[in-house]
């Protein structure tokens, strides 16, 4: 499937980046579905011992339909990672705590620290803020250095990443697409990405 509007390089891009964020993306599912699943048995267990009163039932129903609605956020969640139709804009702090907290996971930042400063609750499109803040902290975390660092701040509608020296050097341990820069030119239509003085700045485009 392609998507609307897209080049080939980043549906590439994609493919490498879903790769990456997909056991930290399928580790919250299943923590959202854990409670219902604890809850429900608790109270099975209870109603068939004849312990439960009316009172206790009431707690744990409203408890589980608490957990479910958490449950069905997180599935429409997910699908906005995948969907290649219906683009979804969302505020610029949440997407960057997202895209920061699936790569930590697991330690897939591999010795880069990363100090995440966005706090706007500017509407970007979450396609491609997702994608391509994830392929280039990705980028950075296969460096072969030690003690790197990155800053994350926006403006308007433009997310600036600043890095330290040990970030530059060419050696990653990526062997696909992401191993260097080369991928940013035109890569999409409602994201320009520029060089800047130790890092990068990525222009997306505003919402219609």
């Amino acid at each position: 499937m392609t998507i609307a509007g897209h080049t080939d390089a980043f549906e590439k891009l994609r493919a490498e980046v879903l790769n990456r964020v997909m056991p930290g993306l399928r580790h919250k599912m299943l923590g959202k579905l854990q409670p219902v699943t604890l809850l429900s048995q608790v109270l099975s267990r209870k109603l068939s011992l004849g312990s439960a009163d009316h009172a206790y039932v009431q707690t744990q129903v409203d408890e589980i339909k608490l957990n479910a609605r958490l449950v069905t956020a997180a599935t429409q969640n997910l699908f906005t990672w995948v969907a290649l139709d219906a683009p979804v804009q969302l505020a610029a702090d949440d997407l960057l705590s997202e895209c920061v907290d699936l790569l930590k996971m697991d330690c897939y930042t591999n010795h880069l620290i990363i100090s995440n400063h966005v706090t706007s609750r500017q509407q970007l499109p979450a396609l491609e803020v997702r994608m391509l803040i994830c392929a280039g902290i990705i980028l950075l975390a296969d460096k072969q250095a030690l003690e790197k660092t990155l800053e994350i701040r926006a403006t308007d509608h433009a997310i600036q990443f600043k890095w330290n020296d040990a970030c530059n050097g060419s050696a990653s341990s990526n062997p696909g697409m992401l191993s260097n820069w080369d991928w940013i030119t035109d890569i999409s239509p409602r994201c320009q990405i520029e060089k800047i003085d130790s890092g990068m700045q990525f222009n997306f485009q505003a919402a219609a």
